[in-house]
């Protein structure tokens, strides 16, 4: 078996926040836009608008501009990634969405974007996953420890690209969760080198399938090549938030727990940027994990889906908050309750 390292992070976040009610009111105009007007719809999102942070936490959101795209977003967290490193070692490139879609895939374009800047490219394994939602990531993380474990691969990039805003239901009906997501772009790259930030200890993915009529019903149905395509209202997000978050606890609290029995301290944890006071806080109290040790953006950035881990594990490193020895518990769990986890221990 080789070593499978993180031997580096990068992550960016848009420019462009958005405040509680400015959300709220994109929700109302859009409705609006639409004919779709329910002036009873309207004042009760404006009222709700206000308990959004005392119910959840959350702040604020991040947005990406109407001129930036996936395939250029996702170029740039893959030059941070290779900074120093030797490009034709690059042996595959993993993107994780649930915000974008489309043929040929993202990593597809990112490599033929990448190639023209750096001729010493060559032709890697390249796999797009949309359809494990906030989960992406972690799924991708076992997959890429498994190519350099059993295929000899030596770097694999995993980036998460997540372009949320143009998938929210902007009417005020879809309350639950339109205030909920925001925007980001992530990654980590994965080396068979002995060196760099951490070694992966252990990960895994699985589903509750029985679950699955609990989250997401529809996809974003926008193409990757065609950025600025209006995805249409019908085919927009859609989730069944109580139920979700009572779920969503157990399985955190599931998997924080199945560490634990293994005899594994957790000295920082990395979930994906979920429901701050109702499921993140709940699952630490049932599981004894410290607040403190609780890595989380969600006050700011809200939940940034499969970008979560890879952003939040990126601030960890540049805040050199883990001493050597530290382990980091990273549990992502995303549509039809899909759930993926790796133990990660730095160097």
């Amino acid at each position: 078996m080789h070593n499978v390292t993180i031997s580096a992070t990068a992550s960016i976040l848009p420019p462009t926040a958005l405040s509680n009610f400015e959300l709220v009111q994109r929700l109302i105009d859009g409705a609006r836009g639409r004919n779709s007007v329910d002036l009873l719809a309207e004042e009760r999102a404006l009222d709700r608008a206000a308990l959004i942070e005392k119910k959840t936490g959350l702040r604020s959101r991040r947005f990406f501009l109407p001129t930036e795209n996936p395939v250029d977003i996702g170029a740039s967290v893959l030059e941070q990634l290779m900074s120093d490193q030797d490009w034709a070692a690059l042996d595959a490139v993993i993107v994780s969405s649930s915000s974008t879609h489309g043929f040929p895939g993202l990593s597809q374009q990112i490599i033929a974007a990448s190639r023209e800047e750096y001729g010493s490219l060559g032709h890697p394994f390249v796999l797009d996953i949309g359809s494990n939602a906030c989960a992406g990531f972690t799924y991708a993380l076992t997959i890429g420890q498994s190519l350099i474990q059993a295929m000899n691969y030596k770097k694999v990039a995993l980036i998460a690209i997540e372009f949320s805003s143009r998938c929210i239901s902007y009417d005020p009906n879809a309350f639950g969760i339109s205030t909920l997501f925001g925007d980001a772009a992530a990654g980590i790259l994965l080396s068979s080198d002995t060196s760099g930030i951490a070694s992966i200890i252990e990960s895994r993915a699985s589903s509750l399938v029985d679950m699955q009529t609990l989250s997401y019903v529809k996809g974003s149905g926008m193409t990757a090549h065609d950025q600025k395509a209006d995805v249409p209202q019908d085919s927009r997000w859609f989730m069944a938030g109580p139920p979700v978050a009572i779920g969503a606890i157990d399985v955190l609290t599931d998997e924080i727990r199945r560490y634990q029995a293994k005899g594994y301290a957790i000295d920082w944890l990395i979930p994906h940027q979920a429901n701050l006071k109702r499921i993140l806080l709940p699952a630490c109290d049932a599981t004894g994990i410290q607040i403190a040790k609780l890595c989380t953006s969600f006050e700011e950035t809200g939940n940034t889906s499969s970008a979560s881990i890879p952003l939040l594990l990126d601030q960890l490193v540049r805040e050199k908050k883990p001493i050597r020895g530290d382990n980091a518990l990273l549990v992502g769990f995303g549509a039809s309750f899909s759930i993926g986890s790796a133990l990660i221990s730095f160097h």
